[in-house]
């Protein structure tokens, strides 16, 4: 006999929608014999003592006396324990395994008036026992039972299991007639609903670094975002996603580049992510600071994105982020209120709450009592006025961790954030919510694809994948793997109208470079040897690089000339960038391009060729220059990187063409007591 397959009840604990009433007061309570009661949390009790914090931290590191209340237990008349009746419910579904467990639960939110949350919990106990009489007598009967399961995937098996081989299922019209399957099992999800849960299951998991945005990626100009989906990701149910804000600030002679990525801010949340189920996105900022009108436009996006990408439960979005990501939290935070379960901001300030109290946004905030980089009082300010509202949030402050942002909190904002749901008084049940639901926008067809395609058969050809490039980021870096695997007759003049166009963003211009060098056809050389000395600038730095990379690919011979004539622009570039000292962002920026121009003249030139123009330039002008880098102690900037891979890459250009004598005494008086690139560059002297 055929086993009837498991419901996904941990999926929906994971995601269970938002609650109906708004967030109250109710905390616990302190009571002493004489004197008021007190509103917080328990920190400590014991037979002689109870410790009692105010701003509702539990962490046992707070040591600030305006938090705590300290109280002999001679002196306490009562100790109750009442936390917020919303949030407590979605510890305890959270914690359930049984069908008792989930019973009780749904027993708690009928006592705190949370129907709809307590109508869940009963369905979730039938779903485990559908005999469990409390469960049904809480639910109503039969009859509520049987309304509540159908078209629900979470209680209802068989629709679940025909989900499952939607999502499997490789051939188009199997799909269509399975379409037809779910329908009649009241399910009322859209055939492109049901397409984007299809094209879901083929997006990456894990950790990817600097990935491009795909979501009107014409708009946002090179912007990335370094993204964790756990190994586990399934469409099959819905997941939180937090965005993570990193810190830093802005960097570079002309104010335009900024300190900080995404990846550094991955480094507080992956792990955390993989143990509680998150998929996390850590944009890298197009400006500093994070407030700015077009991060703020970007951070919208990157959400639609990764909505229209990955199974997202709506009511569980998160933003958080430490340092200038704090201060972009309290920025963005109640700009973006209405789409978030909570929020919260470390070691920042400068907020203000009117906003996230009117949307009943929960706020967890930090920050170090001893930080001498960002100091306290203006969180502190904060969640003084918080303490006058009704409003649910946490203060921590720990003495001893300076600007860090340590262990402890990390946990403490994931244990914040997994009871707490989006507050939305018109939703009038408790259920998760998909973010595959709804019409597809013009701006998700062009930027994402149409969730349809695929059902119609829409093959992509030349002129699509062209289309792909001129938009830039993701869209344009799926091109470049498509004309690579199909080669279509015509592409290299295509492509190379498309690299040489002034009207395409920068980042298909790059990506259409790296696509002429998978290609492998010679004729896409010309439009590379062109585009490689176009005028440097701070966007055309991943044209020139993608451009070098191409031109090797290639084997072209004939690109040395303009690749020294590239190694000028860009030397000049270094050089209009010069200060004392000079900033990391427009060393590593120009130092970048010039290594990866230097390696193809080093690989391209013939042995016969004179490498006068690498000496008069990169040698004499910019590793001689021996300039001073200023750099940041709060993120990973080692500028030593590029100019050991400057250093070897001339090197290799000497080798290859017999450089006198002359030529490599002065490139190792260049590097001066740069012991790493000197030991670089004397490693290849013949």
């Amino acid at each position: 006999m055929r086993s009837r397959p498991a419901l996904l009840v941990p999926s929906l604990i994971l995601g269970l929608a938002l609650p109906l009433l708004g967030r109250g007061a109710m905390a616990d309570v302190l009571v002493p014999k004489r004197g008021k009661a007190v509103r917080g949390a328990i920190v400590k009790q014991s037979d002689t003592e109870v410790v009692f914090n105010i701003y509702w931290s539990r962490n046992p590191g707070v040591v600030n006396p305006e938090h705590l209340q300290r109280l002999p237990m001679a002196q306490v008349k009562r100790v109750e324990a009442a936390p917020h009746p919303e949030v407590e419910i979605w510890r305890r579904v959270m914690k359930a395994k049984t069908a008792d467990e989930f019973a009780a639960a749904g027993a708690y939110a009928k006592e705190h008036k949370l129907k709809a949350q307590a109508k869940v919990c009963f369905a979730l106990a039938l779903a485990q026992d559908a005999s469990h009489a409390a469960a049904m007598k809480g639910l109503g009967g039969r009859g509520k039972w049987d309304a509540e399961r159908k078209g629900n995937p979470q209680l209802d098996p068989e629709l679940q299991a025909l989900l499952e081989r939607y999502v499997a299922e490789a051939d188009a019209p199997a799909r269509v007639k399975l379409q037809r399957s779910i329908k009649e099992k009241a399910f009322k999800a859209k055939p492109h609903e049901l397409e984007r849960w299809r094209r879901s299951i083929h997006q990456p998991k894990g950790y990817q670094r600097d990935r491009p945005l795909s979501y009107r990626s014409n708009v946002h100009k090179g912007a990335v975002y370094t993204l964790y989906v756990p190994e586990g990701y399934t469409p099959a149910r819905m997941w939180p996603l937090m965005i993570g804000l990193h810190g830093g600030g802005p960097d570079g002679k002309n104010g335009d580049e900024v300190v900080g990525s995404g990846p550094s801010a991955m480094n507080f949340y992956q792990r955390h992510a993989a143990k509680h189920g998150y998929i996390v996105a850590c944009p890298t900022a197009l400006r500093a600071g994070w407030p700015n009108k077009v991060n703020e436009d970007y951070v919208r996006d990157l959400i639609t994105e990764l909505r229209l990408l990955y199974h997202v439960d709506i009511d569980r979005i998160y933003l958080t982020g430490h340092s200038m990501g704090g201060f972009g939290t309290w920025g963005l935070g109640p700009r973006l209120a209405e789409d978030l379960a909570a929020i919260s901001p470390m070691a920042g300030g400068g907020g203000g709450i009117s906003k996230l109290v009117a949307t009943k946004t929960p706020v967890f905030i930090f920050h170090g009592a001893d930080d001498r980089v960002v100091g306290p009082s203006s969180d502190r300010s904060l969640a003084k006025q918080l303490l006058e509202t009704t409003h649910d949030f946490v203060y921590t402050e720990l003495d001893g961790v300076g600007h860090g942002f340590p262990g402890s909190v990390q946990q403490e904002l994931f244990d914040f954030f997994d009871p707490r749901r989006r507050y939305d008084k018109k939703y009038k049940a408790a259920w998760p919510r998909s973010s595959f639901a709804g019409k597809p926008s013009k701006d998700e067809v062009t930027f994402l694809g149409d969730p349809l395609a695929a059902i119609r058969g829409d093959t992509p050809d030349l002129k699509a994948w062209l289309g792909w490039l001129r938009l830039g980021g993701g869209r344009a870096l799926a091109a470049v793997s498509a004309l690579a695997e199909q080669k279509p007759e015509g592409a290299a003049s295509a492509i190379g109208k498309v690299l040489t166009s002034a009207g395409v963003v920068f980042s298909g211009r790059g990506y259409a470079a790296r696509a002429l060098g998978a290609l492998g056809d010679p004729s896409g050389a010309v439009a590379l040897r062109k585009a490689v000395a176009m005028p440097a600038e701070r966007d055309t730095a991943m044209v020139a690089i993608e451009c070098a990379r191409a031109l090797v690919a290639l084997k072209d011979a004939e690109a040395v000339p303009a690749l020294g004539r590239a190694l000028e622009v860009w030397t000049g570039f270094y050089e209009s960038k010069q200060m004392d000292p000079m900033r990391y962002s427009d060393w590593r920026r120009a130092t970048s391009v010039l290594a990866a121009l230097a390696e193809a003249w080093a690989t391209l030139a013939s042995a016969d060729s004179k490498p006068d123009l690498l000496a008069k330039t990169v040698v004499a002008r910019v590793l001689g220059a021996q300039d001073k880098v200023q750099t940041s102690s709060r993120v990973p900037q080692d500028p030593a990187t590029t100019r050991v891979q400057l250093a070897r890459a001339v090197a290799e250009a000497y080798k290859r063409t017999n450089a006198p004598a002359g030529l490599w005494d002065k490139l190792l008086e260049a590097l001066g007591n740069d012991a790493s690139a000197r030991a670089a560059a004397a490693a290849l002297r013949p």
